[in-house]
């Protein structure tokens, strides 16, 4: 998928890209292992939700949780 379907606007955009930021920030892991695997839940969160406001902070709460996972 690419960046402009998986984001429908410019906001959007930065909403997750600010997202991907505060997460390399908070787990301590560098932006290349965060984006793919936040953009790969982001795309399945993103198919079945019928509100988008909050998908940056569940999508960022998925994401640590399979961080958390693999480092266990």
């Amino acid at each position: 998928m690419s960046e402009f379907a998986l984001y429908e606007d410019e906001t959007e955009q930065k909403q997750h890209f600010s997202a991907i930021q505060r997460l390399v920030r908070d787990v301590h892991s560098p932006e290349e292992e965060i984006r793919p695997l936040y953009e790969d839940v982001l795309k399945e969160f993103k198919s079945e939700a019928r509100i988008k406001t909050f998908l940056s902070i569940l999508v960022s709460k998925k994401v640590k949780e399979l961080l958390d996972a693999r480092r266990r």
